[in-house]
């Protein structure tokens, strides 16, 4: 027993036996009813055409009969659809379909057959092969002459149109003689007056099979074609586009972005209002912001256009959107068009005004947390060939204008730069189209279009409801021409796209902060830490030549040097790589008079934390000791530095140890020898000759303070010392003795003493012990040995034991030696953290106060030119 599919195969494949028999017959009422059937059995095409029924259909084309002529291309056109169909059309060569179609449109004038024929065009040229067949048979010139016709039809016109927009877009070689005949401006005429509302019936329908077509043909950038959509006369195409943006026709929107891509039609399209309504319709947060965005920055790359959008307050919207966290992928594209702005003055204000600068600095500290070695070449190792798709499609828009070069779209081989005053002048050329709109139009080409055919009735267009919905639907399948937008946190697996952006908007990021900081007039907050200290810390981490120059013009601007000086930028400089050039920069500006006039004004009437850190700061820029002596002492900047520099608490207290040693290099302070004032004797007594050394013991034992010993060679000591000699070989109680009683003496002091009486080294020895020396060489009158010791304590005192000999001398009461030790300290060629060492040395002591005292008596001693 056979099954339910094969009973009902069988009962097809007899139905199609059927069919093509009647339709061989010589009865055209035969065939009219095959025709009939066979249009309302959609199920037995498949069988139909697999009983070779194809051959029998195209065979008909030639009959006479409008009424199978109707039927018949309606019925091709219908299995059409399908591919398989179009596969078995193409392998039976023999029937010339092409040809019979052409002919039928070119010699029949009934709308319903040219209707049908239209839509039979449009499917067959899904197919490459069909389409070639079409244009070799002369369709394009049959189509172009049916448009040029006054009575032809709606219906005609949406399937005519159809028809020819697929053979454009899949025959490549088929484009030059559609433009060489007219067709697409006769389109844009259909388009035209569709618009200003004389084909009532189905308008809409037909606007919007129009607009598909235009977008389709503007794909290509030819030139000639935005030629031909500007219409016949004044610009109609152009207008219709725009009037439609305003009735937010989605395709229309479309159309406009297309058309923005291409340098010649932008400003005819800014005279025509499509600025004002992109912004508009951007502000009133319409739902095709990509399409929109991208206009409006396409049209930035003009200066008559950027004048417009000024006024249209497009800079207002840009940044507005800047602003939101949650459109953060349009970010790079807006940050280059506002970059074109940078010679515009007038727009710059603007942009000032309506927080450029707060979305500038956002950036930056993105950028900063964003890895630096971060470089398109990782995802283009290699160049892109000549004949690459991407420079392919470049190089069609990248081309002289024979009216001139108006825009960034041209090269720049005829363009010199306004002054930087004018409010028109072109920002330095770029590519043609950024990256980043690349990137976003190769979204859309992988995508197909839904293969949809018009249909249309007998009557006309609107009469046939099922129809009308067949063709309105046919029209909402626009995904060929859909650019989206990647969605935020959504993987599409290409990180090159996210290393551009990223890459994009580091560069235009720098590039308006590089135009702010170029400004004659001082910017707000350009100055204000919470611009510098982003700009400084992108600086250490990305080494950024362009960012370390926009920093450096900041700094040169004299308008910003009492607001850096106010937010301790100078203590910031103090760990920044190239640190002195910045330093050279800011003391040019800090040592002029107005600049000297607001520092002394701040230390007088300030408040307190400005006076302490511009007190602290002065030491570090000002290098004239008559300015000096003016802020630190006439105006009492010293006293609010001492007050830094003795609480260990306060946040500049390390700035403030580091400000006192650069003061003390200002004033030219430098380590002095100890005054010594010893009491010498210009006589030797020379006792010695009328002794008997025989009669004397050769060594001598100094019996100390705290019971020590010491012993010593007493002939070499009486030789360099005149007080020994008359102690122990005089006629005093010690004379002849072997151990000797010394009061008031260290047996470190003398240990070292006698070393370099005997000329032994002894320079390894600690600063105490050659003090001591120093002490006893003056008390025991041995001045030959005293001026070495003296040479030798002074060179040992450095920032390691700066601090026991300054407490050495505060106990020995030798006021000039702990003078000289402060000024070791201060003048002292170290490391910042030795410095700071010694100073927390200091500042253990409980003497601290007494330090500082000493501290404060050099400095303004050196304030005073002493």
């Amino acid at each position: 027993m056979s099954s339910t599919g094969e009973r009902s195969n069988a009962s097809s494949h007899q139905l199609t036996l059927d069919l093509m028999k009647n339709l061989n017959s010589t009865s055209n009422f035969d065939i009219c009813i095959s025709l009939t059937i066979l249009k309302q059995d959609t199920q037995c095409h498949k069988q139909f055409v697999k009983d070779g029924g194809i051959s029998v259909l195209v065979g008909l084309l030639g009959s006479d009969n409008y009424k199978i002529l109707d039927l018949l291309l309606s019925i091709l056109a219908n299995m059409c659809l399908e591919s398989y169909v179009r596969q078995e059309l193409y392998q039976a060569r023999g029937l010339d379909l092409a040809t019979k179609v052409t002919g039928i449109l070119k010699t029949i004038k009934s709308p319903s057959i040219q209707c049908r024929a239209c839509r039979l065009v449009g499917n067959l040229a899904e197919c490459k092969w069909h389409a070639r067949a079409l244009y070799q048979s002369g369709i394009i010139k049959v189509i172009t002459n049916l448009f040029k016709s006054c009575k032809i039809p709606v219906s005609v016109q949406l399937t005519a149109i159809r028809a020819i927009r697929n053979i454009w877009s899949v025959l490549e070689s088929s484009r030059d003689e559609i433009l060489e005949n007219g067709t697409f401006r006769e389109v844009t005429t259909i388009f035209v007056l569709a618009g200003e509302g004389k084909q009532e019936k189905c308008r809409e329908v037909l606007i919007d099979v129009c607009l598909k077509a235009m977008c389709a043909f503007l794909q290509t950038s030819d030139p000639r074609c935005s030629e031909q959509l500007r219409g016949k006369t004044d610009m109609e195409g152009f207008k219709s586009i725009v009037q439609q943006c305003k009735a937010k026709n989605r395709m229309a929107i479309k159309c406009l972005y297309i058309l923005s891509q291409i340098a010649e039609c932008r400003p005819v399209l800014g005279t025509l209002g499509a600025i004002e309504f992109i912004v508009s319709a951007i502000a009133a947060d319409t739902p095709f912001l990509w399409e929109l965005l991208a206009s409006l920055c396409l049209f930035c790359r003009e200066a008559v256009n950027r004048v417009r959008i000024r006024t249209a307050i497009g800079l207002e919207v840009m940044l507005g959107i800047l602003k939101q966290e949650g459109q953060r992928r349009y970010h790079p594209m807006l940050l280059h068009a506002l970059a074109q702005f940078i010679y515009d003055d007038q727009s710059i204000l603007i942009m000032i005004k309506y927080g450029l600068l707060d979305v500038l600095i956002t950036n930056l500290r993105e950028m900063i947390l964003e890895d630096p070695n971060d470089c398109i070449e990782r995802c283009h190792p290699k160049k892109r060939g000549a004949r690459s798709p991407l420079n392919k499609r470049i190089e069609v828009k990248f081309h002289r204008s024979d009216f001139g070069r108006f825009s960034l779209d041209y090269k720049r081989d005829d363009w010199s730069p306004g002054s930087a005053t004018s409010m028109c002048s072109s920002p330095p050329s770029t590519p043609p189209l950024s990256s980043f709109f690349e990137d976003y139009i190769d979204e859309m080409d992988g995508s197909a279009e839904e293969n949809y055919s018009p249909v249309c009735s007998d009557t006309e267009c609107g009469e046939n409801d099922e129809d009308l919905e067949d063709e309105a639907a046919s029209i909402k399948s626009c995904s060929s021409f859909v650019m989206e937008f990647p969605v935020e946190g959504h993987d599409f697996g290409n990180t090159c796209k996210t290393t551009i952006s990223k890459q994009a908007r580091h560069m235009w990021t720098l590039t308006l902060l590089s135009r702010l900081s170029h400004s004659n007039e001082p910017v707000d907050k350009l100055a204000d830490p919470a611009t510098i200290q982003p700009l400084i810390a992108y600086i250490r981490v990305t080494k950024n030549g362009r960012a370390s120059r926009i920093l450096a013009r900041i700094i040169r601007n004299r308008s910003y040097l009492v607001t850096l000086m106010k937010q301790g930028f100078v203590f910031e400089l103090q760990t920044m790589r190239g640190s002195e050039q910045y330093i050279r920069q800011l003391s040019a500006l800090a040592e002029t008079g107005c600049a000297l006039g607001e520092l002394a004004s701040i230390l007088l009437r300030g408040q307190e934390a400005d006076k302490i850190v511009i007190a602290v700061s002065i030491p570090f820029l000002i290098q004239s000791k008559d300015a000096l002596r003016t802020l630190l002492k006439t105006h009492r900047g010293l006293s609010f530095l001492f007050r830094v520099l003795t609480d260990r608490t306060h946040d500049l207290h390390i700035n403030a140890v580091y400000a006192v040693c650069r003061l003390a290099n200002a004033l030219e302070i430098d380590p002095q020898e100890v005054d010594r004032n010893p009491t010498q004797s210009t006589t030797r007594i020379n006792i010695s000759k009328t002794l008997d050394y025989h009669l004397k013991p050769t060594t001598v034992t100094f019996e100390l303070d705290d019971g020590t010993t010491v012993d010593a060679h007493r002939t070499i000591l009486c030789q360099r010392s005149e007080f020994f000699s008359a102690m122990l070989e005089g006629n005093f109680y010690e004379s002849g003795r072997r151990r000797v009683k010394l009061k008031n003496t260290s047996k470190q002091g003398l240990d070292t003493l006698l070393l370099a009486v005997n000329g032994c080294p002894y320079s390894e020895r600690p600063i105490e012990s050659l003090l001591d020396a120093v002490i006893l060489a003056d008390k025991f009158l041995m001045s030959d040995v005293l001026d070495s010791l003296i040479e030798i304590s002074l060179s040992n005192i450095n920032l390691n034991n700066v601090s026991r000999t300054w407490h050495w001398a505060h106990k020995n009461a030798c006021y000039e030696l702990r003078t000289g030790c402060v000024k070791i300290f201060l003048t002292a060629k170290s490391t910042k953290p030795a410095r700071l060492q010694a100073f927390n040395d200091f500042g253990e002591s409980e003497r601290f106060s007494e330090f500082i005292g000493d501290l404060e008596k050099v400095l303004r001693a050196g304030l005073l030119g002493r």
